[in-house]
């Protein structure tokens, strides 16, 4: 089929161009009828559109019936729109502006798009475009010739990815590739699957395609999976990985899944994988030597705990992350032991295998290492932090009672904690580090676990400390607002307030942003942060209006917030139930801490659509920490902002003993702000030459100490705190 193709395009360029020379003077401005009757004999029982350019818009005004039957959309769905919508907002693809470049200058041209259906479905769809011009040489109608041809596309990407699988993945188990699309929701959609998912799954290449690959995994395995595809989303490459997904009749099949990063739409926020899943369920199941099980207990031995352990940590040093070792033994079991009777004896030891077992997960392995003392492996853990609530976990159900007919046993435990690689990568030299750490768990009483490395462990300690307290401040209102005042840098004038978050700790007292925030992202709680915060200030401002002061009130945004699709609808929403005029509030987009990065700038880039949505409210965007992140002047002026604010870090270099280079650097800022005709605010003003330095270069906004501190609500507006 693709050695016929360069023929029929001559054949068509051809036809076309015959088409051109009886067709000299235009078409009438309403449907092109003559030239929709000659494309018709043309291109008879192809998919084919013809757009009108002189049009506002360049609508279609004909689609075959080939058209329709390749896209799935309604005649009188296609008509009057421009041909566009068919990549939906996918539209960032190199090939567009190529055409498009092409087709203004008269020039016919092929693309390889991607294309959507009118179900959602996407499809390669190879398009030539045939400019059609008039008398005066002017390009008045365009026709698009489209053809399918997604098959081609995928087997070359397969091809592709089994090159990359080449020395990553052996044995001879049934394997099948297929494609998905992740969006910004963390959804993975499947586009396309080979036949080979039947001999794998027992399923039809249909009854996989469109659906969701997580809906197709065993459920202890789906946020595994989850995290690892939002990892292969943000950062690109190729990843391999271990779990079970569900097969026909609830069997469940464990695979192995090469996936690769093909394609990705920054405009639309789509990222396309292909990959190769192969069945590896025979050699997961391989029986185990007998000397390798413990009767009693039934779990394995030390020798395969090392050679999992080996694994975890070979898996970890090619894809990063963290694989721990845990040493659990029971305290005082020696004595307990010889207590009970043989047979109680036995029954209390697989109690506790089980209770072990269903403390962890599938991936985790649990083995015997000595009477009463248990060895764990622990794979594939983002970070040193996610052991403590395991082990936490594991000790938590040693402590439940023991109950044997009329005898009860409460018992406790002790464990050690190692971690590659920081405490080493070596199988012998983990287990070693292991135990001692047991060892200090057990003289310093017991019921307790240590850390290898005594500095780590306390770090994860007090991690896990800080995350537990920041849920209890959500769940026990612990969360205040204090607001710092914007002023008019000429008179002095309020202009609006800024809400800055602080937390009322029980122990430690008032905490400043900076000493809990790094915390808060890690846990992941920055959504349910900002929804608190924005409800709380637009009900402050609501206060505020009704006793007849109209303050506007500012709220941070992190980049990571316009990832969310109802991001402008919360918005809405919470301004409607606090009957707030959105003039009267105010977004600041910042790149918080780690997010101090290309990352955070693309993560704004990406929130284009959000922003203009919250701004056609009417609610006011500010870009805060100008200068302190990698902003291009190309991103500054694509992103709909009202306002810049200046990062305190230069104010605050252009006080009294200024050089000159960081005067002219603030004034190049401040240029930069008011040719975008946006409004310019500095930051950090502390001291009155610092004030005056900004002034003389027409900053029209300034906030800092001098002005005042963040004070509660009550005090705002009261007196100033520049004296503080």
């Amino acid at each position: 089929m693709e050695e016929a193709h360069p023929t029929t395009t001559a054949n068509d360029e051809g036809r076309l161009k015959a088409l051109r020379e009886r067709v000299l003077s235009g078409f009438p401005e309403d449907d092109g009828a003559e030239l929709v009757e000659l494309l018709r004999s043309v291109f008879a029982g192809e998919s084919f559109s013809v757009s009108d350019l002189r049009r506002v818009g360049q609508p279609v005004v004909y689609v075959s019936d080939g058209f329709l039957a390749l896209t799935g959309f309604r005649r009188e769905e296609a008509l009057g729109r421009d041909l566009g919508f068919l990549m939906r907002d996918d539209t960032d693809q190199e090939e567009v502006r190529v055409v498009r470049d092409a087709v203004r200058d008269g020039r016919a041209a092929t693309a390889l798009v991607r294309c959507y259906r009118r179900d959602g479905s996407l499809f390669w769809n190879e398009q030539r475009h045939y400019p059609i011009k008039d008398s005066r040489d002017r390009v008045g109608h365009l026709v698009v010739v489209q053809r399918d041809v997604s098959d081609l596309v995928h087997a070359r990407s397969a091809n592709e990815v089994a090159r990359q699988l080449a020395s990553s993945l052996g044995g001879d188990g049934a394997f099948f590739s297929y494609g998905a699309i992740l969006d910004a929701a963390g959804n993975a959609r499947i586009s396309w699957t080979h036949d080979g998912v039947a001999s794998v799954l027992g399923r039809s290449p249909a009854e996989v395609q469109g659906k969701d690959l997580a809906d197709l995994i065993s459920p202890e395995d789906r946020d595994a999976v989850r995290e690892r595809l939002r990892a292969l989303r943000s950062e690109g490459g190729s990843r391999r990985d271990r779990y079970r997904m569900l097969a026909e009749g609830g069997r469940v099949r464990w695979v192995e899944d090469f996936a690769a990063v093909s394609w990705r739409s920054t405009e639309a926020d789509l990222v396309a994988v292909h990959g190769v899943v192969r069945d590896v369920t025979a050699e997961r199941l391989r029986r185990l030597e007998i000397g390798d099980v413990d009767a009693l207990t039934g779990l394995p031995s030390e020798r395969v705990l090392d050679d999992r352990l080996d694994q975890a940590v070979r898996q970890s040093r090619r894809y990063g992350g963290v694989a721990g070792l845990v040493l659990l033994e029971l305290d005082n079991f020696d004595f307990v032991h010889r207590t009970l009777n043989p047979r109680r004896g036995e029954r209390f030891m697989r109690e506790a295998t089980r209770r072990l077992q269903r403390a962890l997960r599938r991936s985790d392995t649990l083995a015997l290492v000595r009477p009463g003392c248990f060895g764990v492996v622990l794979p594939d853990l983002n970070d040193t932090g996610a052991v403590v609530p395991v082990v936490e976990k594991l000790l938590a159900w040693v402590a439940r009672p023991f109950q044997d007919g009329t005898l009860r046993v409460e018992l406790a435990a002790s464990a050690g904690v190692a971690v590659a690689p920081a405490d080493g990568r070596r199988t012998e030299v983990l287990r070693e580090r292991a135990e001692s750490a047991l060892q200090r768990a057990r003289a310093a009483g017991g019921s307790r676990f240590a850390f290898a490395d005594a500095e780590l462990g306390k770090a994860a300690e007090e991690r896990l400390t800080l995350e537990h307290d920041l849920r209890r401040a959500f769940a026990e209102d612990q969360l205040v607002l204090h607001y710092q005042p914007r002023v008019h840098l000429r008179d002095g004038r309020e202009c609006g307030v800024e809400a800055l978050v602080r937390w009322r700790h029980p122990e430690r007292g008032l905490l400043l942003p900076g000493e809990f925030l790094p915390g808060l992202y890690r846990a992941r709680l920055g959504d349910a942060l900002f929804e608190w915060v924005l409800e709380n200030a637009v009900a402050q401002a609501s206060a505020w209006s009704e006793r007849g002061t109209r303050r506007r009130v500012s709220v941070n945004v992190g980049p990571g917030l316009l990832e969310r699709t109802d991001f402008a609808q919360v918005v809405q929403t919470t301004l409607e139930r606090w009957h707030l005029h959105p003039g009267l509030l105010e977004l600041e987009l910042r790149s918080e801490f780690e997010l101090r990065d290309d990352a955070g700038v693309q993560a704004l880039d990406r929130g284009r659509d959000q922003l203009g949505a919250v701004r056609r409210l009417g609610v006011g965007v500010a870009l805060d920490d100008f200068g302190a992140v990698a902003t291009s002047f190309t991103q500054l002026r694509r992103l709909p902002v009202d306002a810049l604010k200046i990062d305190r870090s230069f104010v605050a270099r252009v006080g009294d003993s200024a050089e000159r280079g960081d005067v002219e650097l603030v004034r190049a800022m401040v240029t930069i702000g008011h040719g975008l005709g946006l409004t310019v605010v500095a930051e950090g003003i502390e001291t009155p030459k610092q004030r005056e330095r900004v002034c003389s270069m027409a900053v029209t906004e300034g906030q800092g100490y001098l002005f005042s501190h963040a004070v509660p609500s009550e005090l705002v507006g009261i007196s100033p705190t520049a004296t503080e």
